[in-house]
C-alpha cells in the first residue's frame, strides 16, 4: 500500500487506460452540454394494462418539474416499448401535445404557450398508450421528452449564437401487471359510463392536493347513469331526483371486503342546480358514501348515495353482490348517479386511482354526445375482463 498506481505495462494499467478511453469516447459523443437539462420527470404510479375491445390501455401521467430560471418549451414526447430501440408506441407533438398537457402558468389557448413550462414551474403530460391485445404488453416503457431550452453559457462547453438549444430527458418506468378483476357495482342497465376510461374526460384531468400528496384519485373513476327506453340518462329539464331512471337503484359490492368508511345523511341536491352540502369538505364532497377495503392496499369507493340508504357500517364484512346503498344525488353532484372508483387510500380524494377490469358485462350501445344527448343502442356484445370506456353503454348481470 505505497499509494502508487499500476505500472503502464501491467494488466491494471491497460484496464485503467481502456476505461479512460471509453469515458472520453462517451463524452465526445454527447452534445455540447456537460450536464443534462435541469428538468425532472416523474411517473406517480406505474401504469397497469386494462383491456377494452381489441386493445390494452396504459393510462398514466408524466409530471414535469423545471428548475430552469426561464420558460422551457416541450416540443415532443415519445414512448417506446422496453427501450429506445423498441417499437414507438406513442408520439405527441404540436397541437396533440398541447391538448394533452396542463401547466399552471400559461392556460391560454396559444398552442406554443400550452406547451411551455414557466420558469421554475411544473406541469403534467397525460398519457394513454394503446397496445393490441394480440401483442405482448412491455415490461417497461422508455420515454424521451424533448425541449427547447434557453441557452445559458455556463451550461455548455462551446458558446452558441442561438438563444435556444434543443435537448431531451429520458425516463424508464416499469409496467405493473397487478390489475385486479372485480364484479359489477350495479345491476342490470343499460348504464352509461360517463367520464369513464379516456385521456380527456372530466375525472381524468382532476389532480388534487390533499394530506400532503398530489394525486390523481379519479384516474379510473366512472360516473354511471341509468338510461331510459329513449336512450336518455337525463330526463326533461326541471324534473326532480325521482324522475331520473337510475335514482334509488341498488349499489352493490364489487368484491369481498371490509367496510372501511360509511357516511350517511349528506342531503341530496336539486338536479341541474348548483346546490351542495352546507358543510362542504373532503368528507361531504362524496356525499353519502361507502368505501370497502378489498385488501392489498385497494379501496372501492361508492359515492353520491341517497341519504338514509347506506346499509352497512364500518368494520362490517361484505361479500360480492351485497347491497351497500342506493344511487342518489348527494355531495358534489348535479344529477343522480353512482361515482365508482378504486384507489390506494381510504378517503375519496386522498389516494391514487387504481385500475380494474370487470369479469363480465354486455356492451349495448354508445352515447356520442355524452350527457348532452341520447344514447344509441346496438346489438349486445359480451365483454369479459374489460373496463368500460368513456360514454359506452353497458349492461351488468342481474
Amino acid at each position: 500500500m505505497n499509494g502508487t498506481g499500476p505500472a503502464p505495462g501491467s494488466v491494471g494499467g491497460a484496464l485503467a487506460l481502456a476505461v479512460a478511453l471509453a469515458i472520453a469516447a462517451t463524452a465526445s459523443a454527447q452534445s455540447l452540454r456537460p450536464f443534462p437539462p435541469h428538468v425532472g420527470i416523474h411517473v406517480p404510479v406505474p401504469p397497469s394494462p386494462v383491456a377494452s375491445g381489441a386493445n390494452h390501455y396504459l393510462l398514466y401521467e408524466l409530471l414535469l418539474k423545471s428548475y430552469v430560471p426561464a420558460p422551457v418549451q416541450v416540443t415532443r414526447v415519445e414512448v417506446f416499448a422496453e427501450s429506445p430501440a423498441g417499437p414507438r408506441l406513442l408520439e405527441y407533438t404540436g397541437e396533440e401535445l398541447g391538448e394533452n398537457m396542463v401547466f399552471p402558468v400559461f392556460p391560454e389557448e396559444d398552442p406554443v404557450r400550452q406547451r411551455t413550462i414557466g420558469a421554475r414551474s411544473h406541469g403534467v403530460v397525460y398519457v394513454l398508450v394503446s397496445i393490441s391485445r394480440s401483442a405482448t404488453v412491455p415490461r417497461q416503457l422508455f420515454h424521451r421528452i424533448w425541449f427547447d431550452l434557453p441557452y445559458q453559457e455556463e451550461w455548455f462547453a462551446t458558446p452558441s449564437e442561438d438563444s435556444t438549444v434543443v435537448d431531451h430527458v429520458d425516463l424508464v418506468t416499469p409496467v405493473d401487471s397487478s390489475t385486479i378483476e372485480i364484479g359489477p357495482p350495479l345491476k342490470g342497465g343499460p348504464w352509461a359510463a360517463f367520464a369513464g376510461l379516456s385521456n380527456d374526460g372530466d375525472h381524468r384531468r382532476i389532480q388534487t392536493q390533499v394530506f400532503g400528496r398530489s394525486v390523481f384519485s379519479q384516474r379510473y373513476a366512472i360516473d354511471y347513469l341509468l338510461v331510459d327506453a329513449e336512450g336518455r340518462a337525463v330526463p326533461v329539464e326541471g324534473g326532480g331526483n325521482d324522475t331520473y331512471p337510475g335514482y334509488g337503484q341498488e349499489v352493490i359490492a364489487v368484491a369481498d371486503g371490509v367496510v372501511s368508511t360509511a357516511v350517511d345523511g349528506v342531503p341530496d341536491n336539486t338536479p341541474g342546480v348548483t346546490t351542495r352540502p352546507e358543510l362542504f369538505n373532503l368528507t361531504t364532497v362524496a356525499g353519502s358514501h361507502v368505501m370497502v377495503d378489498l385488501g392489498d392496499g385497494r379501496y372501492a369507493a361508492y359515492a353520491h348515495l341517497i341519504p338514509g340508504s347506506v346499509q352497512v357500517r364500518v368494520g362490517q364484512r361484505v361479500r360480492r353482490g351485497d347491497v351497500l346503498g342506493r344511487v342518489g344525488n348527494s355531495g358534489n353532484s348535479s344529477a343522480p348517479h353512482l361515482h365508482f372508483q378504486l384507489a390506494d387510500d381510504n378517503r375519496p380524494l386522498g389516494g391514487e386511482g387504481l385500475p380494474y377490469v370487470h369479469d363480465a358485462f354486455e356492451l349495448v350501445g354508445f352515447c356520442p354526445e355524452g350527457r348532452l344527448g341520447p344514447c344509441e343502442m346496438s346489438e349486445p356484445e359480451l365483454r369479459r375482463h374489460e373496463t368500460p370506456m368513456q360514454n359506452q353503454l353497458i349492461r351488468f348481470p342481474q
